[in-house]
C-alpha cells in the first residue's frame, strides 16, 4: 500500500529516525496513559522549542523528535518513510543527515522571531518533525520532479507542482492562529532549497577542507588534469573505476561537476556503454 518498502530494507537513516522518533512518542504516550503529568510536562518543558527560551539551544534539534499526537506522530513518521528513503538512497547517507538535522535547526531558528516579534504567542510550543521534513519534500522535488503523489490523499499531481501547493498553504495559514508551526515548516523549505544548492555544487565539501585538501596533491602541466577539488588518477581507467564506485555508494548527485564530464566523455568514447547518463 502506498508502495512502502519493508522496514527493514528502508535505509539505515530512516530507520534510526523512525525508531528514534517512535522511543520519544511512545514514552509520551505512556506518560499520558499512566497520568504521569509531571514528567510528561517536564519532556515538554525541556524538549520542546519555546521562542521566549530561544537562548537554549537543544531545543533547536530535540522538538523536532518529539510528537504527542497519534496523528502527528503518524502523518510525520508515514512522510519520513514515504519519501525520506529515496532521498537518502540518492544523495548518499552522510548527505541526508546533513539535510535532515539542518533542516530541522534552521526551521527552529527561522520560525523564532515570528513568534517573538509578531502576532504568534512567544509562549508557543512547538514540536514535531513537520519543518525537517519539509526540508526533505523539496529534495524529493529536485531528485524526482515528475513523480506523482496523491496531494491530501485525494489528487493525483507530479510533485514538482505539489510542493509549491505545500508552501502556498503555509504561507496563507501563517497568521491563522492554527496549531500548526506553518514559520517552522517555511523554514524547513528554506533550509532544504540551500541544502540541495549546497549539495549541488559541493559546498559541503569546499566547506570541510576537502577543496584546500586534494589542491595539494594535484598535479600540474596536462591539459587533462581533473579540474580543482578532484583526485588526479595515473590513468583513465583508474579514474573511471574510482568514480563509478562513488555513484553506487552515493548516487549520481554526488558527483562533481567535472567528474560528471569525465562520465559522460569515457561512456561517448565507449559507444555509451554507462546507459543513460544525464549531465
Amino acid at each position: 500500500m502506498f508502495g512502502l518498502k519493508p522496514f527493514r530494507y528502508l535505509a539505515k537513516p530512516i530507520r534510526i529516525l523512525l525508531i528514534s522518533n517512535a522511543f520519544v512518542f511512545g514514552l509520551c504516550f505512556l506518560m499520558q496513559f499512566f497520568k504521569l503529568n509531571e514528567l510528561y510536562f517536564q519532556v515538554l518543558s525541556y524538549g520542546a522549542l519555546i521562542p521566549v527560551a530561544y537562548e537554549q539551544v537543544w531545543r533547536y534539534l530535540t522538538y523536532a523528535f518529539i510528537h504527542v499526537s497519534p496523528w502527528h506522530f503518524a502523518f510525520n513518521m508515514f512522510a519520513l518513510w514515504m519519501f525520506g528513503d529515496d532521498v537518502a538512497l540518492a544523495i548518499g547517507y552522510k548527505k541526508f543527515w546533513i539535510l535532515y538535522l539542518v533542516c530541522a535547526v534552521f526551521a527552529g531558528v527561522f520560525s523564532i522571531p515570528f513568534y517573538l516579534f509578531g502576532a504568534m504567542s512567544p509562549m508557543a510550543c512547538i514540536i514535531g518533525a513537520s519543518g525537517a521534513l519539509m526540508g526533505i519534500f523539496v529534495a524529493y522535488a529536485k531528485l524526482f520532479p515528475e513523480r506523482m503523489i496523491l496531494i491530501f490523499f485525494i489528487f493525483p499531481m507530479r510533485i514538482k507542482h505539489a510542493i509549491w501547493i505545500f508552501i502556498a498553504l503555509d504561507i496563507l495559514m501563517a497568521g491563522s492562529g492554527d496549531t500548526i508551526a506553518h514559520f517552522t515548516h517555511l523554514g524547513g523549505v528554506i533550509s532544504g532549497f540551500l541544502c540541495m544548492y549546497f549539495f549541488d555544487n559541493s559546498i559541503w565539501e569546499k566547506l570541510r577542507g576537502e577543496f584546500q585538501e586534494k589542491r595539494k596533491h594535484k598535479p600540474t602541466g596536462s591539459p587533462d588534469d581533473p579540474l580543482e577539488g578532484e583526485v588526479s588518477f595515473l590513468d583513465s581507467q583508474k579514474q573511471l573505476d574510482a568514480i563509478l564506485k562513488k555513484v553506487s555508494a552515493t548516487g549520481v548527485n554526488s558527483l562533481t561537476e567535472s567528474e560528471k564530464s569525465f562520465l559522460i566523455r569515457e561512456s561517448k568514447r565507449r559507444g555509451g556503454r554507462f546507459g543513460g547518463f544525464r549531465n
